[in-house]
């Protein structure tokens, strides 16, 4: 009977253990039930109180440019247009990030979220095992600075 007991407990223990892991992997799911017809900007009210807490500093900016060119460019284009080589297949094509106004939001947090949990059903997918937090924010702080121009 304790084996059973024992046996259970430690399922139940796994079982939640699993459903807190997956929860904390991908935390904001881009789904939107009623997303605007002609394809406009939508807001992320929970990413967008996320606080950029890497100085967008040179140093940060060109970390963030190294990482832009390698993980990318290839869909962003070199200079951010969204008009790269592998982003010429892609339907929805790839966001211009030199853009004042950027279709899942352009507060900090939401660029963050994006880069970390990708945009379901597009071509842009997750980087959060591709690169540490910190790295994340300096790519947005690189993006930031081209978006400038």
């Amino acid at each position: 009977m304790r084996s059973i007991l024992r046996d259970a407990l430690i399922t139940t223990m796994l079982v939640g253990a699993v459903s807190v892991a997956l929860a904390a992997r991908n935390p904001q799911e881009h789904q939107h039930p009623g997303t605007h017809p002609e394809g406009g900007a939508h807001r992320h009210p929970d990413a967008a109180k996320l606080k950029n807490p890497v100085a967008a500093n040179a140093e940060s900016i060109a970390a963030g440019k190294a990482l832009y060119e390698k993980q990318c460019a290839g869909c962003h284009g070199d200079t951010g247009k969204g008009d790269g080589a592998m982003g010429e297949e892609l339907n929805p094509k790839p966001a211009n990030l030199t853009d004042a106004d950027w279709k899942h939001g352009s507060t900090d947090g939401e660029i963050f979220v994006v880069i970390r949990d990708g945009v379901k059903s597009t071509g842009m997918k997750p980087h959060a095992r591709k690169m540490t937090a910190h790295q994340m924010w300096d790519v947005v702080n690189y993006v930031r600075s081209i978006a400038a121009h």
